[in-house]
């Protein structure tokens, strides 16, 4: 069956005349978010107006075609007759022909407000994810160019978080478990040494207008995990995914089922279970041990590998054909630091977690998170 057409991106319009020289573009989708949107934009108008003044702030206001359009509406009209500090252009993909099936969702709309954006910033400038209930600190641009500048090999990365802590006594605990998790989860992957040890969250992604190309941008048919699959492309493609500690990014954390997985999800299912868990911390113990033997051995045969590598992971290789995939890594690296850059393509992010959920399954449980 034929994949359904993508729907064409909508006309950029601005109420003021938009540069072709920008310095950084802030890419932000938004769906039913007139109350929270303005926000956002407020808090971008606290940073340093000699940073405000060379970024280029897209919004995509988005919904499916079957949805009620009355909240988008309204936040078409705050765009129109904004005059606040902000070089600020939008998109109306709110109606046909660019409103969206249900085919279609958040990597879509992010993607559409980078591509409407890409062309008025030059090749190393940053592309900035945001998210249209995400305020930022009054530093955050300042942040992410002092980091650039710094930096000058900088291709993707990620800024800083914190979940909002907003509602009830419980919704709140809920958010700081699932905080927790995120950051227990992290944390194991940078001491096991992975180069996935990153946070996927979609308001706080960074990357230069070359390295979104280079990856190819997000899926624009994912409804979810666009932010995951944008990072692990990115790494796939050879950049290193930096974290700007100084900037922060503080999302809602409100519930919501529009997705199947994420923060909204994970606070819902947090709410109805009283109680949530993280992997243990002896997962990513077997995973560090794992990639010692892959990066100190790139020499070895994969005989070799399969017997010094820890023997709970030697059934999940084995599963995923890891003698001949070495073999062909070997035989197509012409140097060691080329083979390990191939082997963490082969264990990308995806698969790193496929590889502690087995070791969850099969060894060792999750863990009760305790605030």
């Amino acid at each position: 069956m034929a994949k359904e057409p993508i729907p064409e991106t909508a006309p950029l319009e601005s109420s003021q005349p938009l540069l072709k020289s920008y310095e950084a573009l802030i890419a932000i989708p938004s769906c039913n978010e007139a109350e929270s949107l303005p926000d956002v934009l407020q808090s971008l108008e606290l940073n340093p107006l000699e940073d405000i003044q060379k970024t280029l702030v897209v919004i995509n206001v988005n919904n499916r075609s079957d949805m009620d359009r009355s909240d988008n509406l309204k936040t078409l009209k705050y765009l129109q007759d904004y005059q606040g500090l902000l070089n600020l252009a939008y998109l109306d993909s709110t109606a046909q022909p660019y409103s969206y099936s249900s085919k279609f969702g958040v990597g879509l709309a992010r993607h559409q407000a980078v591509i409407a954006g890409i062309d008025y910033i030059s090749t190393k400038a940053p592309v900035i994810s945001l998210d249209g209930d995400s305020p930022v600190n009054p530093q955050y641009l300042p942040a992410i160019f002092s980091f650039l500048s710094t930096n000058k090999d900088f291709g993707a990365g990620h800024v800083n978080f914190k979940h909002r802590h907003e509602g009830t006594k419980e919704e709140i605990e809920a958010i700081q478990l699932y905080d927790k998790h995120l950051h227990l989860h992290r944390e194991g992957l940078e001491k096991a040494a992975s180069p996935h040890a990153w946070y996927a969250i979609g308001s706080t992604i960074v990357c230069t207008k070359e390295a979104y190309l280079k990856a190819g941008g997000y899926n624009q048919r994912r409804m979810a995990g666009e932010d995951f699959y944008l990072l692990q492309q990115l790494s796939k493609v050879g950049y290193k995914i930096n974290m700007i500690k100084e900037a922060f990014v503080f999302p809602s954390n409100r519930q919501s089922d529009r997705v199947p997985f994420g923060t909204g999800k994970a606070v819902i299912d947090i709410l109805e279970a009283g109680e949530w868990y993280t992997y243990n911390q002896k997962c990513y113990l077997i995973l560090k041990e794992l990639l010692k033997t892959i990066y100190e051995n790139p020499q070895a045969d994969a005989a070799f590998i399969l017997e010094h590598a820890p023997t709970e992971t030697i059934e999940w290789l084995k599963s995923r054909s890891f003698e001949s995939i070495w073999n062909k890594l070997q035989q197509n690296s012409k140097s060691s630091a080329a083979l390990i850059q191939r082997f963490n393509e082969w264990l990308d992010a995806f698969q790193t977690l496929k590889l502690i959920h087995f070791l969850t399954e099969n060894y060792f449980e999750k863990i009760k998170i305790e605030l």
